[in-house]
């Protein structure tokens, strides 16, 4: 019968540990770990600006229908009063969660979008594919090459004149694209010709590989706040701020890199294909963000944003692999340049079936801000459904502060996240000072400098219940003479004897039983 009870209780133990817990991670994470329906992401990835990965990454991945709608029945929560869908973690142990409409009756049945907004103002020039993009204007223009004049596939700027390299006569080919629209092939400014009988007129010797760089890549790009940007973080500001210290600083990639520079390279493009294509134009499920420039968070002064809040990317959602999971109740933006013609340029959006498509960045379509939520936040109650949605712990968190003007050892905490504590949280801690050293002095303050109890047995490992506020943690070492030992030298010493005593009176008692069998 005592078997059985031990045996009852075995099993039961992952039960209690999860219903302890309750770590909003840990529902992907458990989900992938049983073979369920989420995935580990194993590829290139680094979601934070400022913080090395620390954490696996698992998505949701539906293989069929079937699947995509019990994902949906999974995947539902509810944060500071609004619907959300996890679509995946972090590798900081953070959770982003896309959008999905106002709270009705304590549920998540029905989809809506945040606001129907353009993307950008406007879509005239290349620079308005980016989340932030620069104040300086290289306007296209459409003009036919003249029928005299003679055509290059380079050029070479000499004492304030172009002159045109590898040259034949009119007309422009998928080789040669540069031009002065003049016989003699010399001039102060000089034409590329990227799309048709569309051009950028070049000076100062700049080449089109330099405009490219300055309209995409330049550490000077991101001056200039697109309609979606400003809409998400109004909103943010309005409704989210309280909240903020619930939300990780994750990097929200504009992703500007190119895939096929089409027209926009001097010797292509392939065939009649002159479409400058970014690398979000193929449903590719990579997570990194090649350029410093496009990596948007609140951390990065070349890519900065005002809030923790972006867009979804297309990578994170080709990942879910089913429409169904997808799908909100409209059109919505992702943040993902899709490609460039002689018009507008396109951002990927995702259709009302869940499927991809795209469009030109001043037309408006559904908003749909996403966020990461903190490691190690967690949910009171609920099971993901869209009847019963997570619902997350917003009460507040605070931090544990170590303060030690000179390092003199070390402090080992039981509890991973010291950042992340609530009140009435017991955190327990080693000290464990550097040789030569032992403890004098231990005090914990709360922010208005009042003194936190604590509770030592040994003066090595202490503990104490966190207030409402952060905390800080002060040690006072004191250097020990030489014939002073420290303490944890002491107990070292004494494990040490009484071992070796144990393992003297074991060999007594082997000796002397050996000789009775003899």
């Amino acid at each position: 019968m005592k078997k059985i009870i031990i045996l009852i209780l075995l099993l039961m133990i992952p039960t209690l540990v999860n219903a302890e817990t309750n770590y909003l991670y840990d529902v992907l994470k458990n989900e992938a770990e049983s073979n369920g329906l989420a995935r580990e992401y194993t590829g290139e990835h680094h979601d934070s600006f400022t913080e090395e990965p620390t954490h696996k990454i698992y998505h949701w991945y539906a293989e069929n229908n079937n699947q995509g709608n019990q994902v949906i029945e999974k995947n539902n929560v509810i944060f500071a009063g609004y619907c959300w869908n996890i679509i995946r973690t972090t590798d900081t142990g953070g959770v982003k969660i896309i959008y999905q409409g106002l709270l009705r009756n304590n549920s998540c049945m029905t989809k809506s979008y945040l606001k129907f907004e353009e993307y950008s103002e406007y879509s005239d020039y290349l620079k308005n594919i980016g989340y932030m993009y620069s104040s300086k204007n290289s306007p296209k223009k459409r003009e036919n090459v003249s029928s005299g004049s003679i055509v290059g596939n380079g050029v070479r700027y000499d004492n304030g004149m172009y002159t045109l390299v590898d040259t034949k006569n009119y007309p422009i080919d998928s080789t040669h694209h540069y031009t002065c629209n003049n016989p003699s092939g010399t001039c102060e400014k000089v034409k590329y010709y990227y799309y048709s009988n569309y051009y950028i007129e070049l000076s100062d010797g700049k080449t089109i590989e330099d405009e490219l760089n300055d309209q995409l890549y330049s550490d000077d790009v991101n001056e200039i706040d697109s309609t979606i940007k400003t809409t998400v973080e109004t909103w943010f500001q309005e409704k989210l701020l309280e909240y903020q210290s619930q939300i990780e600083d994750t990097i929200y990639c504009n992703d500007r890199s190119i895939e096929d520079l089409g027209g926009w390279n001097p010797n292509g493009p392939q065939g009649n294909d002159w479409i400058l294509k970014f690398k979000n134009y193929f449903n590719h499920n990579d997570l990194t963000c090649e350029h410093i420039t496009d990596q948007f968070c609140t951390s990065n002064p070349k890519a900065k944003t005002n809030y923790p809040i972006g867009l979804i990317t297309a990578p994170e959602l080709v990942l879910l692999n089913n429409n169904l999971i997808r799908k909100q109740s409209y059109y919505y933006w992702t943040m993902s340049p899709y490609y460039y013609t002689d018009l507008s340029v396109f951002i990927r959006r995702v259709q009302m079936d869940g499927s991809f498509w795209y469009y030109s960045t001043n037309t408006p379509w559904g908003v749909n801000p996403v966020i990461s939520l903190k490691k190690n936040i967690k949910y009171k109650s609920g099971d993901g459904s869209r009847e019963n949605p997570y619902i997350i712990d917003t009460s507040n968190y605070y931090k544990v502060i170590v303060e030690e003007p000179v390092k003199k050892g070390d402090i080992e905490f039981e509890i991973e996240d010291i950042l992340n504590l609530q009140e009435g949280e017991e955190v327990k801690f080693k000290i464990v000072p550097n040789r030569g050293y032992e403890l004098k002095d231990l005090t914990i303050i709360d922010e208005e400098e009042n003194n936190v109890e604590y509770n030592t047995t040994d003066n090595i490992n202490f503990k104490f219940t966190m207030p409402a506020t952060d905390v800080t943690i002060k040690p006072q070492y004191k250097e020990l003479t030489s014939n002073i030992i420290n303490p944890n030298t002491k107990r070292q010493i004494l494990l040490i004897v009484i071992s070796v005593i144990i393992l003297v009176i074991l060999t007594i008692l082997f000796i002397k039983k050996k000789k009775r069998l003899t």
